[in-house]
């Protein structure tokens, strides 16, 4: 069961203490050395504080397989994208790498074309967060079998849904 905790500053050193320690051990009655005030003080915040507890509903849950991936900086532009890989992933990671970079990247160059077009200016990724990861995810070979077979693939099929998303997202959900 999750529950909120609220700490209710009261006047007295010993009363944020008391209401601290009532609250965590789940206690009812007074701890000991406290004096009646300190007590009432304790009991009535510890009433007001479960009474103020709002129900916290989880969130629903994600279709199977659903991804959430956050593209952009914490500092700068960012959004979080919700996709489901393609079955043939198998790499989760490089997956989400790949539509991390496709993303950005085509986001960034829409906006400018779009702009240059006489459109709205809208926001854009911080360029210098966007990097390719081609590099280590090229394809590797060991005689006639490839080595990174799962995340080669899988950052290539992320860069394709990556760069389908920005397009939808610039028409606004309008597919093409």
């Amino acid at each position: 069961m999750i529950r909120r905790m609220t700490f209710i500053k009261m006047q007295g050193a010993g009363t944020v203490i008391t209401v601290t320690a009532a609250l965590l051990l789940g206690a009812c009655a007074p701890l000991p050395q406290q004096n009646d005030t300190d007590a009432a003080a304790a009991a009535s915040a510890a009433s007001a504080t479960q009474a103020a507890q709002v129900p916290v509903k989880p969130a629903p849950p994600a279709p199977p397989g659903e991804r959430r991936i956050m593209v952009g900086s914490a500092n700068g532009y960012h959004l979080m994208l919700k996709t489901t890989p393609p079955s043939q992933v198998c790499d989760d990671g490089a997956f989400a790498d790949g539509v991390r970079y496709g993303y950005a990247l085509t986001w960034n160059r829409l906006v400018s074309e779009d702009v240059r077009n006489g459109g709205k200016a809208r926001r854009k990724f911080d360029a210098s967060t966007v990097h390719s990861l081609d590099d280590q995810y090229k394809i590797q070979w060991d005689g006639k079998e490839r080595v990174n077979a799962c995340a080669s693939d899988g950052y290539l099929i992320g860069r394709v849904v990556g760069t389908h998303l920005a397009g939808v997202d610039m028409r606004n959900g309008k597919p093409s």
